[in-house]
C-alpha cells in the first residue's frame, strides 16, 4: 500500500503498446495463453518499477486491450488508454503526424468504444469508422484530419476534461523542435491545441536500433518546448515499446498521484513535474529529511520537498509544527501551543532513525518581521551568515591589522610628544652666535699682536693661532660627544608601548594584547639596543681620535712656546681666558643648534611616519571591501565603511566661527587629504583646556571609519524596503545564504509579508528552495500552497460536534497533493472531500489561486 505523502516522483511510460498492437507487434502474443501474457506484461512492468502506463494501440482498442487494463489495475498498475493515430496533415517532409489521445483511466470503456465508432478514418477516397478498420488499413493508409479529430473530441460531452492530446517529437511523422523554423506555421494549430509532446529518442546512441531516432535530442527538444516555443508544452520520454524487451528502456519521472488528475498537473508545471533523468530525483542525504510523524497511533508521512499545513483557526496547524520543533530541541515560546503528550510524539527520519538531536531551521510566527525591525537580532543573523561563508576570517584580519596600525601609531605618538617636550626643555643661550664669533676673532687678533712682540715670528704666530683654534674645536667636539654619551646612556625604551591603555581592558583582551605587544616590544628593544651600541661605539671612536689630536698639538714645539709666552704674559693670559669663555658660550650655542636640529628632524620624521601609518587604515578598508563578497542570485550582502559623526568626536573643538565647520566639512568630503593637515592646522580653537596636541593625539589614535553590512535585493537596499519586503529578504537570508540543508519549519510567513510579495517573491523562492531541502510550512494563504506547487498539503482539524475527527481525536490530519480531489459522504470532516476541496473551503481565494495557476500557460478544459 502506498504511503500517502502527496505528489511523488514515480516512473511513468505513457507510450507502451498493447499485446495486440496492430503495427510492428513483436510481443508474440497468443490469445489462447492470454493470462500468461498478461502476467508476463505485468512482471516486466514491475521489474522496471513502472507504476503508470499509457496502453497504446493504433486507431482502435481490442477487447483484449481493455481486459489487459483491468488485469494490470488489479495488480496495482494504473493504466491510461492511449489512442495513436496518423493525422492527414503533412509536415515539411510530407510525412503524416503521429498523434496521441490519452484517456482518463476512470473513463468507462463504453464511452471510448462509442468514440471509436464515431471517428472516421480516411482510406483513400472513402471514410471508415475506427472500430471497423482492418489491420491492413491501419498499417498502410488510414489517416484522420486534425480538425475532425479535434471537433469530435471537443463536442463529446462525456469526454470533457477526460482526455489529453499530444504529438510525437522525433523522426517519422513528428513535429520539429525549431530546427525547421519554416514549418512552424504549418504546425501552429496542432501545437496550440495539443497538451503535451511525447518523445522516444534514445538515451544511449551506441545501443539504439531505431533507424528513425534522433540520438541525444531529448534535452534539446525539452528545452525548446519549455523555453523557446510559442506554446509551452510538457515533454514526456517514453519507450514506444512494441516488445517485452523495449519496456523499461525509456520513461519519465512524473511527480503526481497515479491518476488522470495527477497527470494533468504536468500542464501547469511542465518543467518541475517531469524529470527525464535515469535515476529517481530525490534529496541525497536521507538523514536530512523527516519521513513521518507518529502520534496517537497515527502516521503522517511527509514529502521531502514542500509540506503545507492548512486549517481553520485554532485547528492545530501551528500545534503540529511547534510540536516538531519542540521535539527536536528548538526553543518554542510558551504562547505557541504544542501537543500535550509530547513524550509520545515521534519523528522518524528518512534513514529510519528516530533521532531528536538532529538540527532543523525553525522560523516561528512573525519572526521575520520582528528580526527585520531589530538591529541586534539582524546583526546576529548577518554575522552567522558571514561565519558560514568563512568571511569572518577576513574581518578578523582587518581588525588585527587595525590594532597593529594603532599600536605602531601609539609608539610614534609617544616619541613625537617626547621629542616635543625635549625641544621645550632645550635652553637657548642668551648670546648670539655671530656676535660671539666676532668677539672671539677680536680677542684672537689682540692675542696675535702680543705674541708678535714676544719674538714670535709671523709664521709661528699663525701656526700657534691655527693650533689653538684647532685644539679649541677638538676639545669642543670632545665635550659634545661626551654630552651625547651621557644623554644616550640615560635613554631607555618603554617596556610596554601602550601599557597605560592595556591595563584598563578585560582580562582576556588584556592577555591577548599583552602577548602581542610583548612580541613587538622585544623586537623593538633588541633593535634599539643594537642601534645604541653602534652610536656609542662611534662616539667613543670620535673622542679617542680628537683626544689624540689634542695631545699632538699640546706636545708641539710651537704650541708649547706660545703657551709659555701666554702663561707668562698677564694680558695674554687674560685674552686667552676671554677666548676660552667665549668658546664655551659658542660651544653651548652649537650644542643647542645641533640638538634642536636633531629634535626637529625627529619630530618631522614622526609626523611623516604617523601620517604614513594612519593611511594604512585606508589600505585595510579597501582590501576588506574587495574581498568581502556574498551573493546568491539577486540577493547580495556587501560591506561598507561609514564615517563616524565628527561633531560628536570633536566636541572639544570650539564651535564659534567657521573654523570647526570647515574642518568637519573637509573631513567628510576629503578625509584622506585632511589626514596630512592635522599637524599644521592652526585655525582651530579648543574648549576645556584642550590644545592642538590633544587634537593630534585624539585624531591619530582613532579609526574614524566603522564598517556596516549592506543588504541588497533586486538593486534595492534593505533600509529602503517596505516592511513586507524586508521580512521576505530576512527569509532569504536565513535559507539562501545558509550552507545547511536541514529541514526548514516556517510558521505563517505571510503574516510578515504583503500579498504581492507572497505571490511574486515567496512562491517563486519556495519553488526553488524545496528542490534543495525539505520545507514544512504553516499557511493560510492559497498562493503559498498553490503558487508554490506544494507536493504535500496537510489539512488540520480540531474535533467538535460540527467537525468530527475519527476516534474523536482532539487534533487530526489528512494529507495529499493538489491533484487530490473528490467528494463523498462521511461522518468525519477530513474524509468528506479531497485536498483541493479542502483548499477551496479553508483558504480564502483558493479557487482563484488554482485558476491563476492553470491560466499560466493558457490551459483550458
Amino acid at each position: 500500500m502506498d504511503k500517502i505523502r502527496g505528489s511523488q516522483f514515480r516512473k511513468w511510460d505513457l507510450h507502451v503498446h498493447s499485446l495486440h498492437t496492430f503495427i510492428n507487434n513483436r510481443f508474440g502474443y497468443n490469445k489462447e495463453n492470454k493470462l500468461d501474457y498478461f502476467q508476463k506484461y505485468f512482471e516486466v512492468l514491475k521489474e522496471n518499477n513502472i507504476e503508470v502506463i499509457g496502453l497504446t494501440n493504433y486507431f482502435n482498442f481490442t477487447e483484449d486491450d481493455f481486459e489487459l487494463k483491468k488485469f494490470l489495475n488489479s495488480k496495482g498498475i494504473v493504466v491510461f488508454m492511449n489512442l495513436e493515430v496518423r493525422l492527414a496533415n503533412l509536415n515539411r517532409k510530407h510525412e503524416v503526424f503521429d498523434y496521441h489521445v490519452i484517456f482518463d483511466d476512470n473513463l468507462e470503456n463504453q464511452i471510448i468504444k462509442n468514440l471509436l465508432a464515431e471517428l472516421k478514418a480516411s482510406i483513400g477516397s472513402k471514410d471508415k469508422a475506427f472500430n471497423l478498420l482492418t489491420q491492413s488499413e491501419i498499417e498502410k493508409n488510414a489517416v484522420i484530419s486534425f480538425d475532425q479529430l479535434k471537433d469530435k473530441l471537443q463536442r463529446n460531452p462525456d469526454l470533457k476534461g477526460k482526455y489529453l492530446t499530444g504529438f510525437l517529437s522525433r523522426g517519422h511523422g513528428s513535429a520539429t523542435s525549431g530546427s525547421d523554423s519554416r514549418g512552424q506555421s504549418v504546425y501552429e494549430d496542432i501545437c496550440k491545441n495539443s497538451d503535451f509532446i511525447i518523445h522516444s529518442s534514445c538515451n544511449d546512441p551506441s545501443k539504439c536500433t531505431d533507424p528513425n531516432c534522433r540520438h541525444g535530442n531529448l534535452n534539446k527538444d525539452r528545452n525548446y518546448w519549455l523555453n523557446n516555443a510559442k506554446y509551452v508544452k510538457p515533454l514526456l520520454q517514453s519507450s514506444d515499446a512494441h516488445s517485452f524487451e523495449d519496456i523499461g528502456s525509456k520513461y519519465s519521472w512524473i511527480k503526481s498521484d497515479k491518476s488522470f488528475e495527477g497527470l494533468k498537473q504536468i500542464l501547469f508545471e511542465p518543467e518541475d513535474r517531469i524529470c527525464l533523468d535515469i535515476a529517481k530525483p530525490q534529496l541525497e542525504k536521507f538523514e536530512l529529511v523527516i519521513d513521518k510523524i507518529v502520534f496517537k497511533n497515527k502516521e503522517l508521512y511527509l514529502s521531502e520537498n514542500l509540506n503545507s499545513i492548512i486549517g481553520g483557526r485554532a485547528n492545530g496547524k501551528s500545534t503540529l509544527l511547534n510540536s516538531i520543533a519542540k521535539k527536536l530541541g528548538e526553543n518554542v515560546s510558551d504562547k505557541n501551543y504544542t501537543f500535550e503528550d509530547i513524550e509520545n510524539f515521534k519523528i522518524i527520519w528518512k534513514d529510519g532513525e528516530e533521532n531528536n538531536d538532529r538540527k532543523i531551521e525553525y522560523i516561528p510566527q512573525e519572526y521575520m518581521f520582528n528580526l527585520a525591525n531589530e538591529n541586534e537580532g539582524l546583526n546576529k543573523l548577518v554575522k552567522k551568515i558571514i561565519s558560514s561563508k568563512k568571511l569572518d576570517n577576513k574581518i578578523e584580519e582587518y581588525e588585527t591589522e587595525c590594532k597593529s596600525v594603532n599600536l605602531r601609531i601609539q609608539s610614534l605618538l609617544t616619541k613625537y610628544f617626547t621629542d616635543i617636550e625635549l625641544l621645550k626643555e632645550l635652553q637657548k643661550p642668551e648670546e648670539e652666535k655671530g656676535i660671539t664669533e666676532k668677539r672671539i676673532k677680536q680677542y684672537e687678533t689682540d692675542r696675535d699682536e702680543i705674541l708678535s712682540k714676544n719674538n714670535f715670528t709671523q709664521e709661528e704666530k699663525e701656526l700657534f693661532s691655527q693650533q689653538s683654534s684647532e685644539k679649541e674645536n677638538l676639545e669642543l667636539e670632545i665635550r659634545i660627544c661626551n654630552a651625547q654619551k651621557t644623554l644616550i646612556e640615560n635613554l631607555t625604551i618603554q617596556k610596554s608601548i601602550i601599557l597605560g591603555d592595556i591595563v584598563k581592558l578585560d582580562d582576556a583582551i588584556k592577555e591577548d594584547l599583552s602577548k602581542f605587544t610583548m612580541e613587538i616590544n622585544k623586537e623593538l628593544i633588541d633593535k634599539f639596543n643594537y642601534k645604541i651600541s653602534q652610536i656609542m661605539n662611534s662616539l667613543e671612536k670620535s673622542i679617542k681620535i680628537s683626544e689624540c689630536k689634542v695631545k699632538q698639538i699640546e706636545e708641539g714645539e710651537i704650541f708649547l712656546k706660545g703657551l709659555k709666552i701666554s702663561q707668562s704674559n698677564v694680558e695674554l693670559k687674560y685674552l686667552n681666558d676671554l677666548i676660552d669663555n667665549e668658546n664655551k658660550v659658542l660651544e653651548a650655542i652649537k650644542e643647542y643648534e645641533k640638538s634642536k636640529k636633531i629634535l626637529d628632524s625627529e619630530i618631522n620624521n614622526s609626523k611623516d611616519n604617523i601620517i604614513k601609518e594612519y593611511k594604512k587604515y585606508r589600505i585595510a578598508r579597501d582590501q576588506l571591501e574587495k574581498e568581502f563578497n556574498i551573493c546568491e542570485n539577486d540577493l547580495k550582502m556587501a560591506l561598507e565603511f561609514k564615517q563616524k559623526n565628527f561633531y560628536e568626536e570633536f566636541t572639544y573643538i570650539n564651535g564659534q566661527g567657521s573654523a570647526k565647520d570647515i574642518f568637519v566639512d573637509n573631513l567628510q568630503s576629503n578625509f584622506e587629504n585632511e589626514v596630512d593637515k592635522i599637524f599644521d592646522n592652526n585655525t582651530l580653537k579648543f574648549n576645556n583646556n584642550k590644545t592642538k596636541n590633544d587634537l593630534i593625539r585624539n585624531f591619530y589614535s582613532n579609526n574614524f571609519y566603522k564598517y556596516d553590512f549592506k543588504i541588497i535585493y533586486q538593486e534595492d537596499e534593505f533600509k529602503q524596503m517596505s516592511p513586507g519586503k524586508k521580512a521576505f529578504v530576512i527569509l532569504k537570508l536565513i535559507l539562501e545564504f545558509s550552507e545547511s540543508k536541514v529541514p526548514v519549519l516556517i510558521d505563517q510567513p505571510e503574516d510578515s509579508l504583503d500579498n504581492r510579495a507572497i505571490y511574486n517573491e515567496l512562491t517563486k523562492y519556495i519553488k526553488e528552495t524545496k528542490k534543495k531541502r525539505q520545507i514544512i510550512i504553516v499557511t493560510h494563504n492559497p498562493n503559498v500552497v498553490v503558487g508554490s506547487d506544494c507536493e504535500n498539503i496537510i489539512v488540520a482539524n480540531q474535533h467538535s460536534n460540527n467537525s468530527k475527527n475519527k476516534d474523536a481525536r482532539k487534533f487530526d490530519y489528512i494529507n495529499g497533493g493538489l491533484e487530490n480531489n473528490f467528494t463523498k459522504d462521511s461522518d468525519y470532516v477530513l474524509e468528506k472531500q479531497g485536498i483541493r476541496e479542502h483548499i477551496f473551503e479553508i483558504l480564502e481565494g483558493g479557487m482563484e489561486a488554482f485558476e491563476k495557476r492553470e491560466k499560466k500557460y493558457n490551459v483550458k478544459f
